[in-house]
């Protein structure tokens, strides 16, 4: 019923189709997504013009109860992301009907998982795809094809022969209103196309990298340029969850993130909280010391129109991690794709951390990962780090003492040899041996003759 087109409903006359043509709204879920004054802004039409309008399509495409047997075909699917642990925390894997955003720090490794589902999305049903293929769309950057490459290349669970670069789509959206029509003419077009092409495999993901990018602006911000903003953030999200359940994809929003600054708390009424208060719900997350320093961009309208938000945050920490953690199958010695987060010197790994802050299918929860030449990796809770061998801390939980406070390692899940070793420097620690503190305390006590000093003499 959804994807009913509006120019055949008989119960529509000419005059209406022809305003809902003007304003581009060709679908009856398209007709649906959109409230009725935004329809009369639309099509230029009168608010009571709009109204009757969307009166008469609802009153004669009333839902019909159905049994689960008819509707068994419409279920979701979902996408593997080529790491077992990351689909647990994602609660299975990318699904479909449903407009996921990851947001994050420049170099967090928001385009490396886009770029990995895009491959993964081509893989066949019973390896964990879609058996699909993949739009990307870009705002400012190039899709990097050499990286898209090295993953193929390097992810064991990936072949030239199972996916490529001949079913990834990309377009190019420089400004809003390219965006938007994208989103309501040529992507549907590119579905279709695709849908009926026996030798293409069907679209199944899309990707925008990133939307904040398209709302960067030297104006001054004004009440009026807020307005214009949510309505353009409306309207974009409104076309994605239309694509999302009309083709039954899955879209993958990038987004940035924007500092958080402590200006006191906001005076509020009894019982009210303030946004500062509400944004560290929905917009970051505080699982490690200094993630809850960033928040998601794009504000409480755009947290609204998502169905899911994954953070990626970089730590800064490091860990000393078996070489087959890091490296892939095959590793590369042409040196054209090193491999990323590798420090050539002690060979400590980067760590970022991912968390997801909401979603409508999996709980909040938060793990460290690590971008190697094979994609996004996350580290299981069993893969203990290799400290170095000056390091302070016990090599096994037996040798610490029992009345010990608890180490700087124990504070720090998982250990981060970095920063644990500047904590332990900024903080007093008691490193005196116990043969040296006993010395201390006999100088210190014992009151020795000063003759005896001057008889050595």
């Amino acid at each position: 019923m959804d994807s009913l087109q509006l120019s055949a409903l008989p119960y529509l006359t000419h005059t209406q189709k022809a305003a809902l043509k003007k304003g581009n709204v060709q679908t009856v879920a398209e007709l649906l997504l959109v409230s009725p004054q935004d329809l009369g802004r639309k099509c230029r039409i009168s608010p009571l013009e709009a109204k009757s309008i969307f009166n008469t399509v609802c009153q004669n495409n009333a839902p019909q109860i159905r049994s689960l047997a008819d509707v068994e075909d419409d279920q979701e699917q979902v996408c593997s992301t080529g790491d077992g642990h990351l689909d647990a925390a994602l609660g299975g894997g990318l699904r479909t009907g449903m407009v996921w955003e990851v947001c994050g720090q420049s170099a967090a490794g928001k385009t490396q998982m886009a770029l990995q589902l895009s491959l993964f999305v081509q893989v066949p049903v019973s390896l964990g795809g879609l058996l699909g293929s993949a739009c990307y769309i870009t705002i400012s950057s190039k899709l990097p094809t050499g990286r898209i490459l090295q993953i193929v290349d390097a992810h064991p669970q990936l072949s030239p022969e199972l996916c490529g670069l001949e079913n990834i789509n990309t377009i190019k959206s420089p400004n809003i209103p390219i965006l938007i029509h994208i989103l309501s003419k040529i992507l549907p077009d590119l579905i279709t196309a695709k849908a009926n092409d026996p030798d293409s495999k069907p679209v199944r993901l899309v990707v925008i990298d990133a939307l904040a990018e398209l709302f960067r602006s030297d104006d001054k911000t004004t009440t009026s340029t807020l307005v214009d903003r949510s309505q353009n953030i409306v309207e974009i999200s409104t076309l994605l969850h239309s694509l999302a359940s009309t083709y039954n994809l899955a879209i993958l929003v990038l987004n940035e993130v924007s500092d958080v600054f402590g200006h006191g708390e906001q005076e509020t009424g009894p019982g009210d909280l303030s946004y500062k208060q509400q944004s560290r719900w929905f917009g970051s997350a505080d699982s490690v010391p200094g993630e809850g320093s960033k928040e998601a961009a794009l504000g409480l309208v755009w947290a609204n129109q998502i169905n899911v938000r994954i953070m990626f945050s970089r730590t800064g920490r490091r860990r000393y991690l078996e070489d087959s953690l890091v490296h892939s199958k095959r590793r590369k010695t042409d040196g054209a794709h090193p491999i990323p987060d590798t420090e050539p010197d002690d060979g400590a790994t980067l760590i970022r951390r991912m968390s997801v802050v909401f979603s409508s299918v999996a709980p909040p929860c938060s793990v460290d990962y690590i971008v190697t030449a094979a994609g996004v990796s996350v580290l299981a809770d069993d893969e203990a780090p290799l400290a170095p061998e000056d390091s302070f801390f016990p090599s096994t939980q037996e040798e610490a003492r029992e009345d010990a406070p608890a180490s700087i390692a124990s504070q720090v899940a998982p250990l981060d040899v970095g920063l644990a070793e500047h904590d332990a420097q900024s903080q007093t620690l008691d490193t005196t041996p116990p043969e040296d503190e006993e010395w201390e305390n006999y100088w210190n006590t014992d009151d020795i003759p000063e003759e005896m000093y001057n008889s050595m003499v």
